[in-house]
Formats: structure tokens, C-alpha cells, sequence
């Protein structure tokens, strides 16, 4: 479909319909049929669900897959061919999301030694599963180790295992310097492990899964939470009623796997840093099945509850919707940059300028790689451009992509580029030592050409968005 937005967004919205039907099999085959309804329901009325498949943020495509993995897995606990399946799957979580390299491998180990002291699979199977994961989940796994031992690239003809000099994401994880699956080694644990830092997790997690409380706006709506705040009790006393339940059927395997979902949620929450609802998102499907199973059973016990309750939450998902394509999309402008895409797109547009100065102010934050992103995306540059191997980008001849974008701290100029065309942040007009003309403005940004005259020729007042042009 070409390079859009469209593209991008279509592939998470596809998975995410496709997990709300898995959300009603996953259901059916841990409970029943009825549970398996209302845990669809759930799914489908949800706010974090419906939020994230609209975003496609990377990240969230890992609780999709492992649910489709989830629930080849229960059935291959029946039918053990489909275990195999299962296995690639789980392998292929690894790919979705970082954290699935110490959240999905505990799960399966787990699991698979479970199955075997209870006589569900044989040992023989066992190996033949490990080995089915291990060959998906190995250039992954090759990654972690060669970043690990700080090992150079590895090339093949059909990947490449890349060596990263950094990594931002270094200090997220509990075990502080050190990465990769050798967190769990013990000599790096009680070398490196914080409890302090782990209070600091389990506080995240308790607020943000559990007690649903208001994350940043662009995770959850704050009058919402992930989950909407009525589902806090029935997440509770479903808990207590699955444990009451295994505790019953211990040897209840599509339980015993629930459990071990649930808890690798709560081992990510421990184990990130800090967990906002997207590091975490592992965890809400298994929070909407305890949900569900919170409210069938207090709806057994209270007449006309189920009824009430259904009533809640069709009046919550329809605030929901008018809150979230009214006064959401307004506010989220900013956090995803709407303003600064659409005028470096009309900078892009204007032939007569073949230099384009381009702040490394966001408005929300200042960095320069973000600006040049978004301004490539926005721009739709052309991976053969961008590698300078052509002059050629969307039809038209171009300066070469490092002479045609710059991408710099306006703060720092020291003097203008007659002929260039500046893209500002309102914060950085009066600071910059040339005289200019506004060409456009957008929101917090405006489109700049420098003129001779050394009389500043625009000024801004300290009202946002009003502008007087003046001749001094």
C-alpha cells in the first residue's frame, strides 16, 4: 500500500481483530464457552486493546503473538503436532519485543517441566519442542549473545545478527549493567541485583496493571485507565477465585498454563524497569480473563449483577469513544508530532529552496535523530536517497540527502544560509542572529527565509499562535 501512514497502522489493526477472536478461543478452552464470550466481550470494549491497535507501536505486537502461541499450545497439549506450531510461534515473540527473551523462555521451561513430572508430554517431546524454538528463536538469541560478549556482527545470506555499540535501553532491566539471557546466571544476580530499584517495579506494575492508574496519555486515557477503573474489584476477586480453582484441579493443564501467563506478566513488571502500560502489556489479557471470571462468578452469586455490570461498561466504552476522537485526538497532536510532520512536509514541497534547515526541537522534547525520522517519514525518503546513491527521491532531482536536510540545533546558529529554507520551534524565533520572513506556520512551528536586511522583520507575540508582521 505504499509508504503511509495507512501501511504502517494496518498490519497491528489486523492482528488486534484477530486477537479478539483468540481472546474468546483462549477463553472457551481455559473455562468454557460462556467465559470464552465474555472474555471476548471484554477484550472488545477494552481501552488499552483498542488504543494500541490503532498506535502500532512495535512493542505491542508481542501480547498478540504470544496469545496465538498460548493457545496453540493448549490445544497441542490434545493434539501434540500442533505443539511444534506452537513452538515457532513462541520463537517468533522474540522478535516482537525485547523483554520476551526473559519472559517467554522462563514460561516455556516452566511449563515444559511441568508437563512432563505430570506425565502430560514425554521427555522425547520435550527436547523436540526446545529444538523446534531454539531454531526460530537462535539469530535472536545469537543477538542477545554477541551483544552480550560485545562480539562483532555476524552476516549471512538471509540476515544479518548486528553488534550495537549502544543501547538505550541498557538501564531498563533490574540487573542493572549487564544484558541478555544471562540475567538469571547467579554470580551477575547477587552481583548486580537492587531491591530498591525492585520496589520501585513492583510499585509500577501494582499501579499501572493492577490499580489502573493514569499513565501517560498517549498509554491510556486518564479518565479510563487501561481497563476502566470499574474493573479493578473483578480483577481482584478473579484472582482469588483462580487460585481457589487450581488449588482444586491442580492438574488441570490449561490452568496450570493460565497461572504461568499471569505470573510471567508479574516477572516483567518485577524485572523492567519501572513499567508503563506498553512494557507491561504482556499482562492484560491474562487481566481480562481474571476480569471475566471475576465478574461470571460474582454475578452467580448476586442476581441482576451481570446485567448491571454489562450496562457499566457498554456506558464506559461509549465515553470512552467520545473522550477518545474528540478531546484525545486534540491533546495527542503534540506527543505524536501531527504539527511537525505537516510543515516539514510543506518544506519538502517547496522546490524553489534546495536546503531545508530543520530544528532538532520536537516541541515535546529536543532530539535531533527523532526530528530526522519524523521528517523522513513525513517526507517519504527513499532508502536508495537516504544512501546517497541516487538523486532521485519521490520523481524529483534532489541535492543529495546529507547537502538537502540538515538537522540542527537552532540554538547554535550563528549565521544564515541565504537560499535555505529554516524550520523553527516558536521557543528558538528570538534567538536566531539573522533577520527573516515566514513563509507558513504550524502549530508551535514556522517555516523561515532568511532575508538581507538586517531589521528583523517578524515578531512573535507571547500568545500562542498569534503573529504580527511588522516593518521596523
Amino acid at each position: 500500500f505504499g509508504f503511509g501512514t495507512f501501511a504502517v497502522r494496518l498490519p497491528m489493526l489486523l492482528v488486534s481483530c484477530a486477537s479478539v477472536i483468540l481472546s474468546y478461543l483462549v477463553g472457551k478452552r481455559i473455562y468454557s464457552r460462556r467465559m470464552g464470550l465474555l472474555v471476548m466481550a471484554l477484550t472488545a470494549v477494552n481501552p488499552w486493546h483498542f488504543m494500541q491497535s490503532r498506535w502500532s507501536l512495535d512493542c505491542n505486537l508481542f501480547p498478540h503473538v504470544f496469545l496465538l502461541a498460548f493457545y496453540l499450545l493448549l490445544l497441542g497439549l490434545e493434539k501434540h503436532k500442533i505443539l511444534y506450531l506452537s513452538m515457532v510461534f513462541f520463537g517468533l515473540t522474540l522478535y516482537c519485543y525485547g523483554v520476551a527473551c526473559y519472559a517467554v523462555i522462563p514460561f516455556l521451561l516452566l511449563f515444559g517441566i511441568w508437563c512432563v513430572r505430570s506425565g502430560k508430554i514425554g521427555l522425547r517431546r520435550f527436547f523436540v519442542c526446545a529444538a523446534v524454538f531454539l531454531v526460530v528463536a537462535l539469530p535472536e538469541l545469537t543477538v542477545m549473545f554477541l551483544n552480550f560478549f560485545r562480539l562483532p556482527t555476524v552476516k549471512t545470506p538471509f540476515f544479518t545478527m548486528s553488534f550495537f555499540p549502544e543501547s538505550v535501553r541498557s538501564s531498563d532491566i533490574l540487573f542493572d549493567k549487564y544484558q541478555g539471557l544471562f540475567y538469571l546466571i547467579l554470580l551477575y544476580f547477587s552481583q548486580h541485583f537492587s531491591v530498591n530499584q525492585l520496589i520501585k517495579n513492583f510499585t509500577a506494575m501494582l499501579r499501572t496493571a493492577f490499580l489502573q492508574r493514569p499513565d501517560a496519555i498517549y498509554n491510556a486515557l486518564p479518565d479510563f485507565g487501561p481497563m476502566y477503573y470499574i474493573s479493578v474489584p473483578f480483577i481482584f476477586y478473579g484472582l482469588a477465585v483462580y487460585v481457589k480453582e487450581l488449588r482444586q484441579e491442580r492438574t488441570n493443564a490449561c490452568r496450570v498454563a493460565f497461572g504461568l501467563y499471569f505470573l510471567m506478566g508479574i516477572w516483567v513488571g518485577l524485572v523492567t524497569r519501572e513499567v508503563n502500560v506498553n512494557r507491561i502489556n504482556i499482562i492484560f489479557f491474562p487481566l481480562i480473563i481474571l476480569c471475566a471470571r471475576g465478574i461470571a462468578k460474582a454475578s452467580e452469586k448476586l442476581r441482576g449483577l451481570f446485567k448491571a455490570v454489562s450496562a457499566a461498561y457498554l456506558v464506559c466504552f461509549s465515553l470512552f469513544l467520545a473522550s477518545y476522537f474528540t478531546d484525545f485526538a486534540s491533546q495527542i497532536r503534540t506527543y505524536f508530532n501531527v504539527d511537525f510532520m505537516n510543515i516539514v512536509k510543506t518544506a519538502d514541497g517547496l522546490e524553489e529552496y534546495d536546503r531545508l534547515y530543520i530544528t532538532s526541537n520536537a516541541d515535546w522534547q529536543t532530539n535531533r535523530k527523532m526530528t530526522e525520522i519524523l521528517t523522513q517519514y513525513a517526507c517519504r525518503i527513499d532508502a536508495a536517497y537516504y544512501q546517497e546513491k541516487t538523486c532521485v527521491n519521490g520523481g524529483r532531482k534532489l541535492l543529495p540527502y546529507s547537502q538537502r536536510y540538515h538537522f540542527i540545533d537552532m540554538e547554535n546558529v550563528k549565521e544564515r544560509e541565504v537560499g535555505g529554507l529554516y524550520l523553527v520551534h516558536r521557543t528558538e524565533l528570538e534567538k536566531l542572529p539573522f533577520s527573516y520572513d515566514i513563509i507558513d506556520a504550524e502549530g508551535n512551528f514556522f517555516l523561515l527565509k532568511p532575508v538581507e536586511d538586517l531589521a528583523q522583520t517578524v515578531s512573535i507575540t507571547p500568545g500562542k499562535g498569534e503573529m504580527v508582521l511588522y516593518n521596523p
